[in-house]
């Protein structure tokens, strides 16, 4: 079976698999590739969750330095970043996200993680999905930039 990506525009994907073809988006793209590290954990008898995979693309934010999650905060919902900070249970990602906020909105924040009921699935989908697009819009725009631990400059 043929099974490939192709990347045609800024923000336009090819996927082909076997005789389909699909466009996606950047976001549909990273998706999909979670998707799939989960299908194969299936088989060998783990749980594969849709929800656990935009949870995994809103983490993406840990591999942001304190300048580039600061900007990202002013560009998103502090609603959507409670969301995400709710769902993600990722001490990580509060310490993170309180340590690049102000001082009266990292307390409101950490009040509303105890207080605030989750939505549903499908509104903490949308607003991880929020958060995610944000964060490649201004990666491709150069303001942010994501850093792997392992990443060596020289």
């Amino acid at each position: 079976m043929k099974v490939g990506i192709k990347k045609i525009h800024e923000n336009e994907w090819q996927i082909n698999i076997g005789f389909v073809s699909i466009k996606m988006d950047h976001f549909s793209v990273e998706l999909l590739n979670i998707t799939l590290e989960h299908l194969i954990a299936l088989e060998s008898g783990k749980k594969h969750s849709v929800l656990k995979s935009y949870i995994t693309l809103g983490l993406r934010l840990n591999e942001l330095d304190d300048f580039g999650v600061q900007k990202l905060i002013r560009e998103i919902k502090n609603e959507d970043l409670l969301i995400l900070m709710q769902v993600s249970k990722s001490p990580q990602l509060e310490e993170k996200a309180l340590r690049n906020v102000g001082i009266m909105l990292a307390k409101q924040l950490q009040e509303d993680i105890k207080t605030t009921p989750l939505p549903d699935a499908a509104s903490v989908k949308e607003a991880i999905r929020r958060i995610v697009i944000k964060m490649f819009e201004l990666e491709k725009s150069g303001d942010i930039e994501f850093t792997a631990k392992e990443a060596v400059y020289i």
